[in-house]
Order: structure tokens, then C-alpha cells, then sequence
């Protein structure tokens, strides 16, 4: 029977100072975004803060708070004029999306008009451009205003950092320099290219396993985003959780050996950042080789290990390097789901204690279900829809992703002919998770079109905060036999 006490939740705190840390550094990022404060300003005051602390342990948090609103003035983003032709040097930032005729990219100004710039802007390229994550382009361009002018969707963008939109076409572009340093991901694709015939079920095996985002703007796109399932598409956490438990199964022997722990982790810590590698270096991967890093490395140390403190300790690492990411959906989403995971999911599953044959899929059950209600909120402000079945999608759709991850991954390291037979697998498994996935959505019930304001979905979180914060106060206790 479970038992409930403020002093549990006080107890749970306790074991997660990075929870408040984090909590003090985003809130001096937000008060920084809002209020143009020299980072001088901030930096005495972290200093002050610090000082203060020796004294009065509380103080810490202050210091914190400060640090935050530093970071940000210190790598705050230039605004560039717009309307006005200028001559720019831009480096693609993300592998983009593709709507048929037209891409959009997220790029970094490294130049404007000769003189170095650190600004942000959102790239229009046509269907003859198809620029790929890290490279250079110099152009002659005009930088226009997010539209509508107004609008939460400018507001959020000029809040991310980003100047304005450029159209960036063949006759504007100067010189162009591809970026060299993703020769890996470009092997792997072509390597995993060449195996299979081209296919949507080769497709998306491609875009399961390393992002390529092969069908990214086409009606299948469409399906998986209605169903719920588009996270599958786009490498991110969930993918390099998926690679970082299989690595730690396989290698469960070396703990037999002396020191055992310690070569484990050092070759899980390895095979992630190959992974990584293998993706093109995406930020939601990195973020989440970051966790897993943090996570593998606290097993050498045989402590207690807390997840709620990985988490934020990442969070605390990313943002901290590059505070604008607070403001990216990818981040948030990103850290959402995990957290769900591990403040809602896990206790759950210890609470059901079920230990049958079908552990796998009743936890499956469980995970995915949580992540559905923790996102759903975030995906329906950001693009207006609700997927009803995902709770039953995402499960089923996994076992095929994680097929599909494995197989693929063989594929890349295995010798012909074995390697163009588990490709056809992986391909075969893509084309089961399409059908899959378009048979929720061919009815047209499998989601239904509602987009909530911001203040509706502060009002959620706070809520789910406030619950998860009351079920710290439970306590189960066995039943003792009489």
C-alpha cells in the first residue's frame, strides 16, 4: 500500500540538486532574453553571487541564476538589417526539410559585407540547390521578416536568435565550399545505397537509421507525422538509446573480467560517438550521446546512479554552450520525452512489477504511452495536430525500428554478399512499419487537427509538473505476511 509524506518529497529533492541548478540557469537565460543586459553586468554579478555563497550555501543558486543570463548576453546573437541587399557567408546548420519544390534551412552568418557577424537566418533554397549540414556558401542576398509579421511563429524565431529569411538560388550564390568533415555519413549512405534497390521501404530504413530524411515532404512524411510516429524519422535519443543497450548487452561478458566495467564503458562511450559520427553529427544525437555518456561513466564508478541527474546535468552542459538551444522544439521535445521517461515511466514500471514473458512490450507500452501525453502538448502548439493511436503506433513501430537500426548497422560492417541480405531485411521492415503506420492514418481517425495557444500549454506542464512533484510524496510498501 502506498504511503504519502511531504518529508518524500523533500527526501527525493534532496538526491537531485542538478533539477534546481538547472531550473536557476534557465531562468536567468529567460530574464537574459527579455532584458538586454551587458554581460559585464552579469558577470559581477555572478562573481558577487559566488562570493556570497562561501558564506550562505543558498546563495549557489543565485550565482547560477546570473551565469545563465551571462552565457546568453555573452553568445547573444547579431541582428542583421533587413531589406537591404548585403553579401553574405552562411554555414548550413541542419540537414533541412524538403517540400517538393523548395528546402528550408536553419544557417549560421560567419560574414556580412566582409566583416565577421554572429547572427542566425532561415534559408529558402529551390529545387536545384540541395545544400547539405556544414557547408559554405557565399551569396548576395536580402534578408525579409519571418511572416506573418506578428505572429507567435516570428516571435518565437526572432527570440531564437534568427535575423529574418533568405531565398538563396543559383545565380545569387558567389562561391560555394562543401563541407568535407561528414565524409562518414556520406559513406555510410552511399554504402547502404548501394546494397538495396532504391524503394520507400529503403527510404525510410535510411531515415530510421541515420536521418537521412529520404522522404521528408512527401505524403508518406505526412502519414508518419499524423500517426504520431515521425520521431522514427529523424535520428534522435530514442535511436541512440536503442544502439547504447544493445552495446551494453553484448558486452555484459567483459565484467567478468578485471576491470571489466571500465573497458565496457570505454567501448560504449566509443560506439555511441561512432554512431553519432555515422548521422552527420545531429544536435538531438549529440545531446543525447552527451546523457549516455555521462550515464556509461557513472557505472565505472559503481555509485548510485540517478538518471534524473544525468538528465540535468546535460541539460546544464548543453545549454550552457549554446544557450539558444532552450528556445529549439527539437531540445524541447528532446528533453521532454526523457524526462517523462525517467520521472514518470520508470516509477511506473516499478510499480506494475510485472516480470512475465511480455515484460518487453508491457514496458514498451508504458514508455510510449507516457512520452504521447508528455508531447503532446509541445506538438500540438508547434503543429497543430493531435495523433489519437500513436499510443499504439509508437509500440509496434519500434520493434520494426529496432530491426531496422540493427540490420542496418550490419549491413555497413558485414562483407558481401551478407551485408545486401540484412540491408533487404532492414529494407523489408521499413516497407512493414509504411504500411503499418499509413493503415492508422488512411481512415483519417488516427488524428485529429487542434493547435492550443501558449498559455494552454504552460498551463499543461504545470500541471504534469505539479503531479509528478505530489507522487514524490508516495512511498510502496511491500505487504508483509501474516
Amino acid at each position: 500500500m502506498p504511503s504519502f509524506s511531504l518529508r518524500n518529497i523533500a527526501d527525493k529533492a534532496s538526491l537531485m540538486p542538478m533539477a534546481a541548478i538547472v531550473l536557476a540557469l534557465i531562468g536567468g537565460i529567460l530574464l537574459s532574453v527579455h532584458y538586454d543586459v551587458a554581460w559585464s553586468v552579469w558577470l559581477a554579478l555572478v562573481a558577487l553571487s559566488a562570493l556570497l555563497s562561501l558564506r550562505w550555501r543558498q546563495v549557489v543558486l543565485a550565482a547560477v541564476f546570473a551565469f545563465g543570463g551571462f552565457v546568453l548576453a555573452l553568445n547573444r546573437y547579431e541582428m542583421l538589417p533587413q531589406s537591404v541587399p548585403v553579401r553574405l557567408v552562411v554555414e548550413i546548420d541542419d540537414e533541412g526539410t524538403d517540400y517538393g519544390r523548395y528546402s528550408t534551412y536553419s544557417a549560421n552568418v560567419l560574414m556580412i559585407d566582409g566583416r565577421h557577424s554572429r547572427a542566425k537566418v532561415r534559408i529558402t533554397a529551390d529545387s536545384l540547390l540541395v545544400p547539405r549540414y556544414g557547408d559554405i556558401v557565399e551569396l548576395n542576398a536580402t534578408i525579409r521578416p519571418f511572416q506573418p509579421q506578428g505572429s507567435g511563429y516570428a516571435t518565437s524565431m526572432y527570440r531564437r536568435g534568427y535575423s529574418g529569411r533568405v531565398t538563396m538560388s543559383s545565380y545569387r550564390i558567389v562561391s560555394y565550399t562543401p563541407n568535407d568533415h561528414l565524409r562518414l555519413h556520406s559513406r555510410a549512405v552511399d554504402r547502404l545505397k548501394s546494397l538495396t534497390p532504391q524503394s520507400l521501404g529503403r527510404d525510410v530504413a535510411m531515415s530510421v537509421t541515420l536521418g537521412t530524411r529520404s522522404i521528408t515532404g512527401s505524403e508518406l512524411s505526412d502519414d508518419y507525422s499524423h500517426s504520431g510516429a515521425s520521431h522514427l524519422l529523424a535520428v534522435s535519443g530514442l535511436h541512440v538509446g536503442l544502439v547504447f543497450a544493445l552495446l551494453n548487452i553484448l558486452l555484459l561478458p567483459l565484467l567478468m573480467l578485471w576491470r571489466g566495467n571500465i573497458y565496457r564503458a570505454v567501448i560504449v562511450v566509443a560506439m555511441i560517438w561512432l554512431y553519432v559520427a555515422l548521422c552527420g553529427y545531429p544536435t538531438s544525437a549529440i545531446r543525447a550521446a552527451i546523457m549516455f555518456t555521462v550515464l556509461q561513466l557513472s557505472y565505472i564508478s559503481k555509485s548510485r546512479h540517478l538518471p534524473e541527474n544525468s538528465l540535468c546535468t546535460t541539460a546544464f552542459m548543453m545549454l550552457a554552450i549554446e544557450p539558444y538551444m532552450l528556445f529549439e522544439l527539437s531540445f524541447s521535445l528532446s528533453f521532454t520525452a526523457v524526462a517523462a521517461i525517467v520521472f514518470v515511466a520508470r516509477p511506473l514500471i516499478t510499480m506494475i512489477r510485472y516480470h512475465g514473458p511480455l515484460k518487453g512490450v508491457v514496458d514498451g507500452v508504458v514508455i510510449s504511452t507516457v512520452c504521447v501525453v508528455a508531447t503532446a502538448p509541445l506538438i500540438s502548439h508547434s503543429f497543430g495536430v493531435v495523433s489519437l493511436l500513436s499510443i499504439i503506433i509508437t509500440p509496434l513501430a519500434l520493434i520494426t525500428a529496432q530491426v531496422i537500426i540493427v540490420c542496418n548497422i550490419a549491413a555497413l560492417i558485414l562483407p558481401l554478399p551478407v551485408a545486401q541480405i540484412v540491408a533487404q531485411s532492414a529494407a523489408w521492415c521499413g516497407k512493414v512499419q509504411n504500411m503499418l503506420v499509413h493503415s492508422f492514418t488512411e481512415p483519417g481517425v488516427g488524428y485529429t487537427l487542434l493547435q492550443i495557444d501558449s498559455a494552454t500549454m504552460t498551463a499543461c506542464y504545470a500541471v504534469m509538473i505539479a503531479l509528478t512533484l505530489l507522487s514524490f510524496g508516495f512511498r510502496w510498501n511491500a505487504r508483509k505476511e501474516e
